[in-house]
């Protein structure tokens, strides 16, 4: 049964903001005005610089190999670069640090680790306590940042190194697609608008390991149809083991066109070659490897072969289900407020949404905007008009129609959109990008070329776009990423950081404040708990924080109360002294007198 306070959680509007998607389309309205104008000036003075600049990128894309080393090494070396003005995150999320309790967990040498004494302190957001304690995600993600902890250096090099590779794989893929020199185009375009200030490289909320899943798929995909090389099948298979072990859902559904135009090819009549078909032997041993290793971590982390870590989160405590058209979960009965009152807000609304037009469409637009305002502005006025050759043309129509399947696949989805959910869909949006360009190169007015002039502005504005948020960055570090001012979770850092420098193992009890809707919770651990060096659990009353006291002895006891507003660290038996009214009114009178001089 539901409170009236959470009735009326529910019928507030979710997901309203001030602006819309309708003002980002005007703005790529205006943005184009200005391509235009650049267009005219380009057209009348001919500035020879580009030719010099075009020839010499035109040098390096023509070496396939080359053009991928150079945009790797552009991704990572201009974040490099950056680090002055944009210092490496601080994990904030519940997400990301469900996300670094894994990746920890495989650094140690673990697929999970066993449920600790006393779970119910350290129970928290998107973390499975039992049967086995472990973040509910598949592994993908953190495989890329465990080995930064098995090198000792900060998770946060995992994801720079794995955003580079998603550029160079985004660029491997067009190449099998287009012609290099537009390919080259794609991979830079990557780097400026994926690598650099998108939240992608500046948290650890993942998006690299499914977007080279996507590319690596539908970069196999050609070649394997015009080479009889063993090595495309097992890369289009690792591709699909990428998606499996990141995004499953939208990995399968982006994959779908992909994996059926490639049995069409291989098992058509007029096609079918018995040397063909033996390049897939290793492939499908890949194949059948991976199989069997996603049944192990399932096995050894539920005790099902068949069941995810990420399923058995969602029936311990999730409300809503994945898809528009299922039912609900009944509301658990949950140790700590601080988690209904998050479940409850978060997901119900969500749930509850399908039942009212205007809340549905209201979800659906706020979905469109997400993507729009992430993937495809300001170009997405070229991309439309465009979109009709692109479908009609034999050579990337499945790009196409993969897009469309994808875009559907994400609109039926419960939850509200993040741009990290359509990352296996990456490359197929940035060739469709690609394509429209090359289509509107070719446009001519009168017998006049206004097409190259208009893409060289396109492009050069673009660039000088991404100037805006680097003086955003400039000025506040937090304007790039997923918050625009500091948030208020970074006091747990600081309290992290005070406890290790204190003398022996800690023991820190959270007093989580009243208005707190667990969207960014303190209550995370390392791996191996009782050998950890700070302990954060859940304050739960006197009685039951002395028995999880007992099963931890030795260590020395804090808490923190959220409410507070300095958040201060007290020794543990304390706080009931501060809070004391009588203390309080001899502090008080103890004070001495403002001067008003």
């Amino acid at each position: 049964m539901m409170r009236p306070d959470e009735v009326l959680s529910v019928l507030r509007p979710h997901g309203a903001t001030e602006n819309n998607w309708q003002v980002e389309l005007v703005l790529e309205f205006i943005y184009w005005g200005v391509v235009a104008l650049l267009t005219l000036v380009l057209l009348i003075f001919r500035p020879g610089i580009f030719r010099r600049v075009e020839g010499y990128f035109l040098r390096i894309s023509r070496n396939s190999a080359q053009a991928l080393g150079f945009v790797v090494f552009s991704a990572l070396a201009l974040r490099l670069a950056l680090l002055p003005v944009l210092p490496i995150p601080e994990p904030i999320a519940n997400d990301e640090c469900s996300y670094l309790l894994q990746a920890k967990t495989f650094a140690m040498g673990r697929v999970t680790n066993p449920t600790p004494a006393m779970w119910v302190h350290f129970e928290t957001f998107h973390v499975n306590m039992w049967p086995t304690y472990q973040s509910m995600y598949p592994p993908a993600n953190a495989m890329f940042l465990a080995p930064a902890y098995v090198l000792h250096v900060h998770p946060w090099w995992g994801v720079w190194l794995s955003i580079g590779l998603m550029c160079g794989a985004v660029c491997w893929m067009l190449q099998g697609w287009m012609p290099l020199p537009w390919a080259f185009l794609g991979g830079m375009f990557c780097v400026l608008r994926f690598a650099t200030f998108s939240y992608w490289m500046n948290s650890y909320w993942g998006g690299a390991a499914a977007a080279i899943g996507g590319a690596l798929v539908f970069g196999a995909l050609p070649r394997i149809k015009h080479s009889e090389k063993v090595r495309y099948p097992l890369i289009f298979v690792l591709g699909l083991a990428l998606l499996a072990n990141s995004r499953p859902y939208e990995g399968l559904v982006v994959s779908i066109p992909a994996v059926i135009a490639l049995a069409v090819w291989l098992f058509g009549f007029r096609r079918r070659r018995p040397l063909q078909l033996a390049a897939f032997a290793p492939a499908i041993a890949l194949a059948a490897a991976v199989a069997a290793g996603m049944a192990y971590y399932n096995w050894r982390s539920t005790g099902n072969p068949l069941d995810m870590p990420y399923a058995e989160n969602q029936r311990q405590y999730h409300i809503s289900k994945p898809f528009i058209w299922q039912g609900r979960y009944p509301i658990p009965a949950y140790h700590h407020q601080v988690m209904r009152t998050m479940y409850v807000m978060h997901e119900l609304p969500d749930y509850l949404s399908r039942k009212y037009p205007d809340a549905l469409l209201n979800m659906l637009e706020l979905k469109v905007r997400v993507y729009y305002d992430f993937f495809v502005w300001p170009l997405f006025i070229v991309l439309a008009f465009s979109f009709r050759t692109m479908l009609r043309s034999r050579h990337v129509r499945l790009l196409g129609l993969t897009l469309l399947l994808f875009l559907a696949g994400l609109l039926v989805e419960q939850w509200p959109p993040h741009a990290q959910y359509a990352a296996p869909g990456l490359c197929v949006v940035v060739a469709t990008v690609l394509f429209s360009l090359r289509l509107f190169r070719t446009l001519q007015v009168r017998g006049i070329p206004l097409g190259p002039m208009f893409v060289r502005a396109a492009v050069l504005c673009a660039g000088l776009w991404m100037a805006v948020p680097l003086v955003a960055a400039a000025l506040n570090p937090f304007s790039v990423g997923l918050y625009s001012v500091m948030p208020p979770p970074l006091d747990r850092a600081r309290l992290e950081t005070q406890l290790e420098q204190q003398p022996g193992p800690q023991l820190l009890f959270v007093r989580t404040r009243r208005s707190n809707r667990g969207m960014f919770d303190w209550v995370y651990n390392q791996p191996d708990i009782p050998n950890a060096k700070v302990i954060w659990a859940r304050d739960m009353g006197p009685q039951a924080n002395q028995e999880l006291i007992h099963a931890y002895p030795g260590r020395q006891m804090w808490i923190v109360d959220q409410d507070d507003g300095i958040m201060r660290l007290t020794p543990y038996g304390q706080q009931d002294q501060d809070l004391d009214p009588a203390r309080i009114l001899h502090v008080a009178a103890n004070q001495p007198v403002a001067s008003n001089r």
